[in-house]
């Protein structure tokens, strides 16, 4: 069940992240960030209302909290990116650096030791955004 409720996350992030995009070159970026926001905090609730955790203290509220604060900075700097940018840029950007930052956090604060092979993808990873990034023109 975990790994299904985690694809089902994946998939709409990606839908989300796509649409803000499309929507923050209509309208102005912080806005898209609020209202996604906003609506990601209302239907956080009502699951938070309909399977209540047994067990909720301060801290973990806290860290709920600052999560979502973080979350919101991010995607405001995604959206203004993806407003002006190329979304074959900004968003395998944008990607690799989420994964590599949970990564880093992992190794640095949580004491996680990542399979060489994950260090391996994480190194491979600069290329690919460089080539990615580029405009296909020679020269």
């Amino acid at each position: 069940m975990a790994a299904l409720l985690a694809l089902a996350s994946a998939a709409l992030y990606g839908i989300v992240d796509f649409a803000g995009g499309l929507l923050s070159r209509r309208v102005h970026f912080a806005v898209v960030t609020l209202l996604g926001q906003a609506w990601g905090l209302l239907l956080a609730l009502v699951v938070a209302l309909l399977a209540p955790a047994p067990d909720v203290r301060l801290p973990d509220a806290l860290s709920g909290a600052l999560s979502g604060l973080g979350s919101g900075a991010a995607m405001t700097y995604l959206n203004r990116g993806l407003s002006r940018g190329s979304m074959s840029v900004v968003v395998p950007v944008s990607a690799v650096t989420g994964v590599a930052l949970s990564v880093l956090c992992g190794v640095l604060l949580l004491g996680d030791r990542p399979a060489a092979v994950a260090w391996l993808g994480i190194c491979v990873t600069v290329p690919a955004l460089w080539l990615v990034s580029g405009d296909g023109r020679p020269g």
